[in-house]
């Protein structure tokens, strides 16, 4: 299944790395993380844990263990397509507007 990746999930991936390579023990988990959840998405069967709104019923997500940011993403399983669409720090108290 093909990965895309929106503006907005971009921009938080950006953002998140940039802290973790500031403030971080390890530097480098983070993204290697996001890389491996992409690669992940697109061979893995059924991928994440159903967690919808009202707005995106069948939004899903996947934790990384590491850096306990959540990966939201949504699957088109028509067109074979998965779209992440946001990356959230986890170890925060509220969800990500979605």
């Amino acid at each position: 299944m093909r990965v895309k990746i929106s503006r907005r999930a971009q921009r938080s991936i950006e953002r998140i790395d940039v802290r973790w390579r500031k403030e971080a023990d390890y530097p480098e988990i983070f993204r290697g993380e996001v890389d491996e959840v992409i690669e992940q998405l697109e061979t893995v069967s059924g991928p994440g844990t159903p967690c919808g709104t009202a707005a995106r019923p069948h939004l899903k997500r996947v934790l990384l263990e590491k850096s306990k940011c959540h990966v939201y993403f949504v699957v088109n399983e028509r067109e074979q397509w998965i779209e992440v669409i946001q990356i959230w720090d986890g170890r925060r108290q509220d969800r990500p507007k979605l």
